[in-house]
């Protein structure tokens, strides 16, 4: 059974000083807050007569006043981009079962989403049994996209062409 005690470290010239709250006479230092932490488990361990695998320690920086908005600006950033990356893969993921059961192949779908086409079987595990050479119905939409990656490659110029508004010798190209 693990106990977590809390330690408060705060800056010292070089050094993080570090008070054990919970410990009585808990004081110790660290030149980094890895350390720190280390020399405040080790601390705890020493003071309370406990073997230092029982113990955490949560350790809480004492941050100088003008870090703290920056700190918080890019906390709340990476949260959002957390949230980003969350809705993107759910939107990847109803885009390769939509194109997939449209009856494009997991290859021809990976190509339309920019993906590998086994990443498209991942994503849309019930068009495995489709294999990488199933053509795609002719009234979808998708297929009509395809057939522009499809004249690209097919063409002996299609080294210098890529999919879908990309740059091309100072144009932009759109494959259709």
């Amino acid at each position: 059974m693990t106990t977590t005690y809390t330690a408060i470290a705060e800056r010292s010239g070089k050094w993080w000083a570090v008070e054990l709250p919970d410990v009585p006479g808990g004081f110790t230092q660290g030149r980094n807050l890895k350390e720190a932490a280390e020399m405040a488990r080790e601390a705890v361990a020493l003071l309370l007569n406990l073997p230092e695998e029982e113990i955490e320690i949560d350790l809480q920086p004492k941050l100088p006043k003008d870090t703290t908005a920056a700190l918080a600006d890019f906390q709340a950033r990476r949260l959002q981009r957390e949230e980003a990356e969350e809705s993107e893969r759910t939107a990847q993921v109803a885009a390769a079962q939509a194109l997939t059961g449209a009856g494009l192949s997991v290859r021809d779908a990976g190509a339309v989403l920019g993906i590998s086409h086994q990443r498209v079987a991942q994503l849309a595990p019930s068009s495995e049994a489709r294999t990488a050479h199933t053509k795609p119905k002719s009234a979808s939409r998708a297929a009509d996209a395809l057939a522009g990656v499809a004249k690209a490659k097919a063409s002996p110029a299609s080294k210098e062409k890529k999919a879908y508004g990309t740059k091309t010798k100072g144009r932009t190209r759109q494959n259709a």
